[in-house]
């Protein structure tokens, strides 16, 4: 959808109501925010919440004045956590790669968290550790690395064995490694060696209504280095399986509440006094407005200022931002300013 200048231009205006295609829109006030505007929140902020892919890295690159904006929050002695809805590693994994990018070694394990944690921790508090029942898990090593933390036994991930199938055109029956009654939980994330047998074996598991079924998250895509390439995220596998097993799942990653829930046991925040941002609106916004956060997108990832007028036309007013910049970098006292 082609968005008109005038309505962008709108965004941060003071009325309320602007045309769009004859019809009056109400737009929920959004603004621009630069070096010398940031300096009038950031004394009534104490926690800064960060998504990591397309606000503090892109890819394997690190963003040009994140390090140094991450380094001037700590200097204010404000908290900083970082909320990723990537499974694929561990939080011990990514605090190496902040350290690698050049963060302030504040970033670090105990400061991350990502829905391999959050699913860790779920599977734990339901009963699922100590080799009770079993997991069938789709998913990647960041997975693994925080269910074997918590003694949490799992099967299934990596490629499947060859496949003997009998060449017809559907398979009629699966062969399942675990009986039934013996797995507690089917999760699903990001794994690039899902296909059809995993999905019927997932869908099978679930079956049963004891067996839990938890996602990572629903993220539709992930953001890459080429922009001209789409990187299906774990959205679209967890979308399969709650068609094939016609169940929906207890999604632990943003913008859902069991991540804001792990995140208050652990911090105990303050809702008013604290700032989710990240470069999506309907993960990172949206996880904002929902649990009480003021909220800023940056436009160094995915979603740009036409999403925000585009959820503004749609009447998605909690996937419209607080506040907008162009990256953190922006946002860095004159002096060092990037």
């Amino acid at each position: 959808m082609k968005i008109d200048a005038s309505l962008i231009a709108q965004l941060h205006g003071e009325q309320p109501l602007v045309m769009h295609d004859h019809k009056p829109i109400l737009f929920r006030r959004t603004r621009s925010i630069n070096a010398e505007s940031f300096q009038t929140i950031v004394k009534d902020i104490d926690t800064f919440i960060f998504d990591a892919d397309g606000v503090l890295w892109l890819g394997d690159g690190v963003i040009q004045g994140s390090p140094q904006f991450i380094d001037y929050l700590i200097s204010l002695d404000k908290q900083v956590i970082v909320l990723t809805n990537n499974a694929t590693k561990s939080r011990a994994v990514y605090a190496k790669k902040l350290a690698k990018l050049g963060y302030n070694s504040k970033l670090n394990k105990n400061t991350l968290v990502n829905p391999a944690a959050v699913v860790a921790d779920t599977l734990a508090r339901a009963g699922l550790s100590g080799g009770k029942k079993k997991v069938y898990m789709i998913g990647s090593q960041g997975m693994r690395d925080e269910m074997d933390e918590l003694d949490i036994d799992y099967f299934g991930y990596g490629p499947e064995p060859q496949d003997n199938s009998d060449g017809s055109a559907f398979m009629y029956d699966i062969e399942l490694k675990e009986k039934p009654e013996d797995v507690g939980a089917v999760v699903v994330g990001y794994e690039k060696h899902f296909n059809y047998h995993k999905l019927m074996k997932a869908a099978n598991y679930l079956r049963n209504p004891e067996c839990m079924f938890v996602a990572t998250n629903e993220d539709e895509t992930c953001p890459g280095p080429k922009p001209g390439v789409i990187i299906p995220d774990a959205g679209p596998l967890v979308a399969a399986v709650k068609c094939a097993a016609n169940r929906d799942p207890v999604t632990v990653g943003k913008p859902n509440t069991p991540a804001f829930d792990y995140i208050q046991r652990k911090w105990n925040i303050d809702p008013k006094r604290t700032i989710m941002i990240g470069d999506r609106t309907n993960t990172d916004v949206k996880f904002g407005r929902d649990h009480g956060l003021k909220t800023m997108l940056v436009l160094s990832g995915c979603h740009q200022t036409d999403d925000i007028v585009q959820n503004q036309i749609a009447g998605k007013h909690d996937m419209v931002p607080d506040f907008y910049a162009s990256c953190l970098g922006a946002l860095l006292p004159n002096e060092r300013h990037y």
